[in-house]
């Protein structure tokens, strides 16, 4: 198993990059012609690819690739022709051009979504055409730039399948290290953040810098496939890198699927070799390709990748049974996976323990909206090792204060404590490194993922620059994901899913998605787990099981538990302490049973009237 493991992990990051090598084959049959296509071929590929993480992972719809391959083929010219620079330094120095202009472009654009993000890409593209253009001193202006021919260890480059073998060599090792970044741990945090953003965000993904770091990543790639194109093209000009280039490489990733990054692949190398293909019909081939794209959106929305996996029969269903929820003792080995620091100094004595300090402290809490105050003074004493329920009726500013506990909504004043330690103002993604985690009303799994993937997200080691540490130790099979790997099975195995660990989130019941939720919160081993509804949309028997398996997470893991619910059975039966809110206020507090039984609770949550004196 380890084996095949590793062996698929391979294949996943070195096939993308064999696809171009296979172009030196072709280029022996080829003449110079055929070898010059083929050099732009395997530059469409990597700018497919690039696009397929910025557009397909990260969905981040881009009308700015023609200015990031200007800024590469510009650059790179511009340093052998100015400064000297020797050519394959020069590339290089490209990639990090186009990254800056990523980096520039995305700092204002990721804080939009949608056409508001195609936008700011577009204002982009036209700023950088309309300097490249006015700036005749530096770029040429319209007239263009004469680039030479590139050179390489001392030699000049005249031959071809010289530039073939040049270009395939660089493409290569830029499409390892996308692949990489890709189906490891970037990748997947991408696909976290399309899935379900704000649980993302509660797990420690900064969903802006993944986003940046997706726009400066393919930027840098574009741009390099872009300086590796000019000499080819001998005389490069503003106008070849317009809108409509930009277009037309986002039909890239559109037609060749954007779930995979063999979709930029195929796209980018279909779509490139097409107009020579078609040049019988060459005034045709811009409405040729608008119908291909359109065809593709309507009727194969995954692209050519989906109808070739249709067709090779290789989009398998996560088949494994299902496993039943037995009864498992929480105690995973210690060598699993090292609990975070917050996890390991905090008490969790059972509550009534002197020695155990409070869990959580409010003090004071308000927030306001407009005219309405939604929460009112309210503070609130959670102690260590308890399970303490949060209910009101609806409009009571419960869900209010647990998202400005859990850090989503920022109070308007007070003072909120974890385990004495002040995290009023620590933003959301700060939360799990402290040992706080939750779970959501609405299940906020990542469906495109397993669920082996989203538990190993739960552990909170999602920093880009950690995260980009791990992708690269999981391609090969390192101590860290291995760890990771272990700690997720255990998790999964405590709850009673570890049966599905590989099936996609998205494929689970309802109820097993709330399982798969507990699994992703307890990974980390936190000190205190908020809980959204938990039995919000599932049966009287889910409940139950779900009513058991808090009670021993709680026992042999010694986790702290706020739990907001509107069943109130469930939490007079699961939680050791109660509060009661009701218009902004606590209203009541203490042991279930006594707080259910006082007739302020009755007349606030039942409607029912105090007795006449």
């Amino acid at each position: 198993m380890f084996d095949r493991l590793r062996r698929n992990r391979a294949f996943r990051n070195l096939a993308p990059a064999a696809t171009v090598v296979l172009a030196l084959l072709a280029g022996l049959a080829v003449d110079g012609y055929g070898q010059f296509v083929l050099s732009l071929t395997v530059s469409a590929i990597v700018i497919g690819a690039a696009l397929t993480m910025l557009v397909g992972y990260a969905r981040c719809i881009t009308l700015a690739t023609g200015a990031m391959m200007a800024l590469g083929a510009y650059g790179s010219t511009l340093l052998v022709i100015k400064l000297g620079v020797p050519y394959l330094l020069a590339v290089l120095c490209a990639g990090i051009i186009g990254g800056i202009g990523g980096f520039l472009l995305a700092v204002p654009g990721v804080r939009f979504r949608g056409h508001n993000l195609a936008m700011v890409t577009l204002v982009f593209q036209a700023v950088v055409v309309i300097l490249l253009r006015e700036w005749r001193d530096v770029t040429g202006g319209a007239e263009g730039l004469n680039v030479p021919p590139p050179t390489a260890f001392g030699m000049t480059l005249t031959d071809d399948y010289a530039v073939l073998v040049l270009n395939v060599v660089v493409c290569a090792l830029v499409l390892i290290s996308l692949a990489v970044l890709v189906n490891g741990a970037f990748g997947k945090n991408l696909r976290a953040v399309t899935g379900n953003e704000v649980g993302a965000r509660a797990f420690g993904i900064n969903v802006e810098r993944h986003l940046i770091a997706a726009f400066v990543a393919s930027s840098a790639i574009i741009a390099v496939a872009a300086a590796l194109n000019a000499p080819r093209y001998r005389i490069i000009d503003p106008d070849s890198y317009g809108v409509i280039v930009s277009i037309f490489t986002l039909s890239y990733p559109i037609v060749g699927g954007m779930q995979s990054i063999w979709g930029g692949v195929l796209g980018g190398g279909i779509l490139r070799i097409l107009p020579e293909l078609l040049r019988p019909v060459a005034d045709f081939i811009e409405l040729f390709f608008c119908i291909l794209v359109i065809a593709t959106i309507m009727f194969f929305p995954g692209g050519i990748v989906e109808l070739l996996s249709r067709a090779l029969r290789l989009n398998r269903e996560g088949a494994a049974a299902a496993a039943g929820p037995e009864e498992t003792r929480l105690a995973g080995p210690a060598e699993t996976v090292s609990p975070s620091p917050a996890a390991s100094s905090g008490s969790t004595v059972a509550p009534g323990g002197a020695s155990a300090p409070a869990a959580l402290i409010t003090q004071r809490v308000r927030k306001r909206y407009g005219a309405l105050q939604a929460v009112d003074d309210v503070s609130i004493e959670v102690a260590a090792g308890s399970l303490h329920g949060l209910m009101g009726p609806n409009g009571a500013g419960k869900t209010t204060l647990f998202n400005a506990i859990s850090g989503f909504t920022p109070a308007d004043s007070g003072r909120i404590e974890c385990f004495g330690e002040d995290i009023t103002a620590a933003p959301v993604e700060a939360r799990i490194a402290i040992g706080v985690t939750r779970s959501f009303q609405h299940v906020a799994v990542f469906p495109k993922l397993t669920c082996l993937d989203n538990v190993i997200i739960g552990l909170g080691a999602n920093g880009i620059w950690d995260t980009f540490a791990r992708s690269f130790d999981e391609s090969v099979n390192g101590r860290r994901s291995a760890k990771e790997r272990e700690a997720a099975r255990w998790a999964l195995a405590a709850i009673g899913i570890d049966g599905k660990a590989e099936a996609p989130a998205g494929t689970l019941s309802l109820g097993d998605q709330r399982r798969l939720e507990m699994a992703r919160a307890i990974v980390s081993r936190p000190r205190l787990i908020f809980l959204d509804e938990p039995v919000s949309g599932v049966g009287h028997q889910e409940a139950e099981l779900l009513k058991e398996l808090l009670q021993r997470i709680n026992t042999d893991l010694g986790v702290t538990m706020l739990i907001v619910e509107h069943n109130i059975k469930f939490l007079v039966d699961v939680c050791d302490t109660l509060s009661v809110m009701s218009s902004g206020r606590i209203v009541a507090e203490g042991k279930p049973g006594d707080v259910i039984a006082r007739p302020e609770v009755r007349e606030v949550y039942f409607g029912e009237k105090k007795a006449a004196p």
